[in-house]
């Protein structure tokens, strides 16, 4: 078994240098057709909140880094300098991008190192919220800021009336500043107040785990090992510095939701209102879904539009214990009512409608199958007696069995969780349904790239159409899970 020192050199050794190459470096100049977008990614000094300042990592020198907005099946060319000390790459998280440009290091792209330019070049497909990060040492070049929305609107218009829009970017930092938050490892199950899987209702009633808690032999894993994260940002800020959203009543406002938490699973609310869920991972449903809050695990994003019916100030925020006075919390001000104070953010649930992957319809959006049906069993687990090892059926990437298709296969994968902790399973490269959850099938699956598999023998069981060819890295989006080898391999031909 690789240790996990070595584990991780090699990740980020690779994932640098996923940076931006297509098949080497290449003339940056401007092409006929072709929009060209130069990110530099540099450290930084960044003021999170006043007399909160860190040492990040930035794209552009912002953080996070510029929202890179382009039409669908818009050809995209993307400059990439890595002014850093280190090499580092940038990974486009659900873009169906050619697999020479998914940034994922030695698997394929090599490393841009220190004061290299690359160029990534794709067609922006498909149309939603997505997003990108670095896949070089994400525990820490994506920890200090590393990422950025993409979004990439529809060529046709969405049948969705809204008058505006806003992206939030959620974050979690470890700045040393403050006592450390509460960890989140029940994933959105616990965004629920449940602990998930077929063990949760044993868990709840105070049995071996005593509750929430996940102290004890057992369910400690990567936590030892974990950034003590203290912050929470909403675009690079924590309250009082986030900027507040100031609504007309009866506007209509889109909300993009991307979680770029390396560890944190965030319930995000509005007080006084409910919010719509018309996107999941950028993947629209058949029809809005009225909620009260929405738990976003790692790597997932969520579109929700926002009426506003409720003269005065609210607050948006999280409602995970210490989230909100930790920073993720912002301002909702309608006209007329700029000097208001906002009640303060409650963390109780009670009463609550939650969304839940079974809420969503889904609508018929992937190719269709045109060749054999292959199941795959995964079996995850690990974090087992204070380890940092992270399994699937038994082993480690680069250990881990291969997913073998050809294209236009149709590829069931069914995920069963065995250990304590949540893990949002992220396939790179394509999109696939989630048709089960915990043993409950879905009328209409929804889409999504990443679905959060419930600790405590929680599962999923997802489909996916085998259509853009290349070797896709499907993974543990909390990446002390995937160092520590939760990665497998969807090799399509």
């Amino acid at each position: 078994m690789m240790s996990r020192r070595a584990f991780v050199g090699m990740v980020a050794a690779a994932a640098a240098s996923a940076g931006a190459k297509l098949g080497g470096p290449r003339d940056a100049a401007a092409a006929p057709g072709v929009r060209t977008i130069h990110l530099d990614a540099r450290t930084v000094s960044w003021e999170l909140a006043p007399g909160r300042t860190v040492k990040a990592m930035a794209y552009n020198g912002r953080v996070p880094g510029p929202e890179i907005r382009v039409r669908e099946g818009e050809r995209v060319r993307i400059v990439l300098r890595n002014s850093l000390a280190e090499p580092t790459t940038i990974h486009w998280h659900g873009v169906d991008v050619p697999n020479a440009m998914d940034g994922v290091p030695d698997v394929t792209q090599k490393p841009v190192q220190p004061g290299e330019t690359f160029v990534y070049e794709f067609e922006a497909r498909p149309a939603g919220t997505r997003w990108y990060h670095t896949h070089v040492q994400e525990h820490r070049q994506m920890d200090l800021g590393l990422a950025a929305p993409l979004i990439i609107e529809p060529a046709a218009a969405e049948p969705m009336p809204y008058d505006r829009e806003l992206t939030l970017v959620l974050d979690d930092w470890a700045t040393g500043t403050a006592e450390a938050l509460p960890p989140t490892r029940e994933g959105t199950a616990g965004g629920r107040g449940t602990m998930g899987g077929m063990m949760g209702g044993m868990m709840r009633g105070g049995g071996m785990m005593g509750g929430r808690s996940t102290g004890g032999m057992m369910g400690r894993g990567a936590a030892m090992h974990e950034p003590a994260y203290d912050t929470m940002t909403i675009n690079g800020k924590a309250y009082p510095a986030t900027e507040p959203l100031r609504v007309r009543k009866g506007e209509r406002v889109r909300l993009r939701l991307i979680n770029a938490s390396n560890e944190h699973t965030h319930v995000v609310r509005l007080a006084g209102h409910r919010l719509h869920v018309t996107h999941t991972d950028g993947n629209p449903l058949d029809s809005r879904v009225a909620v009260d809050a929405i738990p976003i695990a790692p790597s997932e994003r969520y579109d929700v539009v926002l009426t506003a019916e409720h003269p005065g100030a609210w607050m948006l925020h999280c409602t995970q214990p210490g989230h909100a006075a930790a920073g993720e919390q912002m301002q909702v001000l309608y006209e007329g009512h700029s000097t208001a104070k906002p009640a303060p953010a409650e963390s109780s649930l009670d009463g609550l409608r939650l969304w839940h992957y079974e809420l969503g319809r889904g609508r018929q959006i992937l190719p269709p199958p045109r060749g054999a049906t292959q199941t795959f069993d995964q079996t995850l687990s690990g974090g087992m007696m204070g380890s940092d090892v992270w399994t699937i059926n038994g082993k480690v990437w680069p250990r881990t069995d291969p997913l073998a298709l050809a294209r236009g296969d149709r590829a069931v994968v069914r995920f069963r969780n065995q250990s304590m902790e949540a893990h949002p399973m992220h396939l790179h490269g394509q999109s696939f349904r989630v048709l089960a959850v915990n043993g409950v099938r879905a009328e209409a699956p929804i889409v999504k790239d990443s679905v959060d598999i419930d600790g405590h023998m929680g599962s999923a069981v997802v489909e996916l159409i085998a259509h853009n060819p290349g070797d896709w890295l499907f993974h543990c989006h909390k990446p002390m899970h995937m160092d520590g080898g939760m990665i497998s391999l969807v090799k399509v031909r």
